[in-house]
């Protein structure tokens, strides 16, 4: 569950701000498959929530969007929450995630559904374990953050990776530059067979190792950041579903970023 908050006008630290507070359906993999389901593609989740209230709005909202819930486990927890502190302008000023997460044995028992899959896009709130136990050919790495980045890393020490999503904090964690061009030499090298690096207003970057794009930010209007990365994400997906090139997936990722940032949701209605 995603709670944000917003600040009226400049934030001031370490003191009360007036502003909003938006509670609403949240988790990178679950907006990605919200987003995928509402762009029409079948696509079905695999996560855990409690069985507390905010398990059941998320599992009601997901379930609404179009989304296959049948592989949501319930545990008897308190459902994983997102926190985020937002400035007046919509931008992230702090978050804190307090997750409940899936184990080695709830992945095993969909691997058959996951090796069908056309397409499987994992997070890096996965533990290494999860993430090594996904048997994929197909598979796409979210990293969400740059310490959980790091999991990315060790999973191409194993095997090397269809595609990943990261953002420029996140390239410079992993390869110590900032510099698109030059992290993406370096992540082909450890095995990662297309990247598409997210990069706020400047848009994102493609490359599949033989070509390298930019692809211009579609956003005009920022309400509200959260859930941008996973909309773009969502929409390279469904790009890649059309069986377009990389760059082109990429742009739709970009249009469809651009939607979810100009409302106070995290994902498309």
């Amino acid at each position: 569950m995603d709670i944000k908050a917003k600040t009226l006008n400049a934030h001031i630290a370490a003191t009360s701000n007036p502003g909003s507070v938006n509670i609403t359906a949240g988790g990178v993999a679950r907006n990605i498959a919200h987003n995928l389901a509402r762009l029409g593609e079948s696509v079905s989740l695999l996560s855990v929530i409690g069985t507390d209230a905010y398990g059941d709005m998320v599992l009601a909202a997901t379930k609404a969007a179009g989304v296959n819930v049948d592989n949501v486990v319930r545990v008897d927890k308190a459902t994983g929450t997102y926190l985020a502190v937002l400035n007046a302008n919509g931008e992230l000023i702090t978050a804190v995630n307090d997750m409940r997460l899936l184990t080695v044995a709830m992945i095993e028992n969909c691997q058959a559904e996951i090796a069908t899959a056309a397409v499987v896009v994992a997070d890096c709130n996965l533990e290494f374990e999860c993430l090594r136990a996904i048997k994929a050919e197909r598979l796409i790495i979210e990293p969400v953050s740059v310490p959980k980045s790091q999991r990315l890393l060790q999973i191409l020490k194993q095997r090397q990776i269809y595609l990943a999503t990261p953002n420029l904090d996140q390239i410079e964690a992993l390869t110590g530059t900032r510099n698109p061009q030059s992290a993406v030499k370096i992540l082909h090298k450890l095995g990662l067979q297309n990247l598409v690096i997210h990069a706020g207003e400047q848009g994102s970057y493609a490359s599949d190792g033989k070509s390298f794009t930019h692809i211009p930010t579609q956003a005009r209007t920022i309400v509200d950041v959260t859930g941008a990365g996973d909309a773009a994400t969502a929409g390279l997906v469904h790009g890649l579903m059309q069986n377009l090139p990389l760059a082109k997936a990429a742009k739709i990722g970009q249009e469809i970023a651009a939607k979810v940032i100009a409302s106070n949701r995290s994902t498309l209605d």
